[in-house]
């Protein structure tokens, strides 16, 4: 059907569409949704149209993930080896050459991970909106975690802001850059010119965060030990 062989293609029904979407995953597979009727060709063509964006967005998540070592748990931005032991009770540290876990015969990692990583991001963030919220008005309400899996953030209408706990493994850059994203949103609805100069009013540099976050940061949505 074309000339994607070394692509990992997966093409999906889509009777509701009108048009042939692409997409390429976090992980840096290339979804094809179809609508009814979309022949063999037309496939075809649209993927060969888009062909230069396909492989510029499949690099970019294998790159992305080659940065993620195995055994590897990132906080901040930093890379830290996870060294796990046997203990009486639960226990997260983290040092200056790792992330250390201790844990009892009958616990798992990953769930024992999750609640450290949430308590250090609902801490954080709150701290960065208090800070950046009086620079930018008006005051933001309270911030809760989520677990997305394709967002980062979001400003709710009454004013409370929403992020996934997966930011704490980004730079302390790329975390500021989401939150003053969100609390633009206080003032600005969409993402129109007014709204992106608001944001540089505060981060001049936005567009270098941005685009790591874009580039580099996918993995974090999924990642797991």
């Amino acid at each position: 059907m074309n000339k994607f062989n070394d692509l990992d293609l997966e093409y999906r029904l889509s009777p509701r569409r009108k048009s042939i979407g692409i997409q390429v995953t976090i992980d840096g597979r290339v979804v094809v949704a179809v609508p009814r009727g979309a022949k063999r060709a037309d496939l075809a063509r649209a993927l060969e149209r888009h062909r230069g964006w396909i492989e510029t967005k499949v690099a970019e998540r294998q790159a992305a993930w080659s940065r993620i070592p195995k055994g590897t748990a990132f906080f901040l931005g930093q890379p830290y080896p996870i060294r796990a032991e046997r203990g009486d009770r639960t226990a997260v540290s983290l040092t200056e050459n790792a992330l250390r876990v201790s844990l009892p015969p009958s616990a798992e990692l990953w769930p024992l991970l999750q609640v450290w990583y949430r308590e250090q991001a609902l801490r954080l963030l709150q701290e960065r909106a208090d800070h950046f919220g009086p620079l930018m008005g008006p005051a933001p309400g309270p911030v809760a975690l989520r677990e997305w899996k394709r967002r980062w953030g979001e400003c709710r209408p009454d004013g409370a802001l929403r992020f996934n706990w997966r930011l704490i493994m980004c730079p302390p850059a790329v975390i500021d850059y989401v939150v003053v994203h969100e609390l633009a949103h206080l003032k600005v609805s969409g993402h129109n010119p007014s709204f992106w100069a608001l944001v540089a009013e505060v981060l001049p540099d936005y567009a270098h965060r941005r685009r790591w976050l874009n580039q580099t940061g996918a993995p974090f949505l999924l990642w797991q030990p």
